[in-house]
């Protein structure tokens, strides 16, 4: 079922998208990237003329769900024991998600690589360009660090209730954007992606499991025999040892950080 309204077609038109964007937010047994599961997924997909379409999805995802992760969420095992395993609606959420833009808070080093790799488990390869990508929270931490209960609270001038439940983070992160837009749109006019990506790079290229460090916008290892040196060099004296480290259990943040770097190496030879 679509919504029309104007106030989704109004944050289209201030952002200039020219395809969807899709904004979401997942719940997971854990916060390790590599061996976590998602338990619910909500979205609200919102094309260029305005056309919304949004919905809440929950998985069993085969595992437990940590202690932790549930005290936050809320989400217990048999809450889900007789949801369908992701892998069900795999081929529908890669419809839904494929070729678009991508909003949410925190999504660059969370959301987004724990969805991609559900995707690969299941044999579904799902990609995404870091210039595709419209993370409130880096926006927000340019101007003001905050968590997205304090980024709404700022934007929204109201607390947020109901917070950690996947449909109401979406619609709390949908809201913003408006305020963000209105606040910034004028700042930010033709060129916000790029700007976006451009500007707060820094803030983009994040690594929680801290393989890598940052001079000047460029990751240097912080591990191993190539410890101090940057993904540039390695990529150059030892592309064996990015190869390899694609093709091991490191996380998909940091493989991607490893994509980048050997696909700006080939850019540069081709």
């Amino acid at each position: 079922m679509f919504i029309f309204s104007d106030k989704y077609k109004s944050l289209a038109q201030a952002l200039q998208i020219k395809k969807p964007l899709v904004i979401f937010d997942v719940e997971t047994t854990g916060r390790n990237i590599s061996a976590d599961k998602i338990v619910a997924l909500a979205y609200m997909k919102i094309w260029p003329e305005g056309r919304t379409q949004q919905a809440e999805y929950y998985f069993n995802p085969e595992v437990a769900i940590s202690p932790e992760s549930g005290s936050v969420h809320g989400i217990t095992n048999s809450k889900v024991a007789d949801q369908p395993v992701f892998k069900e609606k795999a081929p529908e959420l890669l419809d839904i998600f494929r070729d678009c833009l991508y909003a949410g808070h925190n999504i660059i080093s969370f959301d987004l690589p724990i969805l991609r790799r559900e995707f690969i488990r299941v044999g579904q390869d799902f990609n995404y360009r870091r210039s595709d990508i419209i993370d409130t929270r880096v926006i927000f931490q340019r101007l003001v660090p905050r968590t997205l209960a304090a980024t709404y609270e700022y934007y929204c001038r109201v607390s947020l209730k109901d917070h950690n439940s996947a449909q109401r983070d979406v619609q709390a992160v949908f809201e913003i954007l408006r305020r963000q837009m209105e606040k910034y749109g004028e700042m930010l006019d033709q060129t916000f992606l790029g700007k976006i990506h451009k500007e707060f790079s820094e803030e983009v290229y994040v690594d929680t499991t801290r393989k890598f460090y940052w001079r000047a916008g460029e990751a240097y290892f912080a591990f191993s025999e190539h410890r101090d040196q940057s993904l540039s060099q390695v990529a150059v004296s030892d592309p064996g040892y990015l190869a390899w480290m694609l093709e091991s259990d490191f996380s998909e943040e940091v493989k991607e950080i490893v994509r980048q770097a050997l696909a700006k190496r080939r850019g540069k030879t081709a």
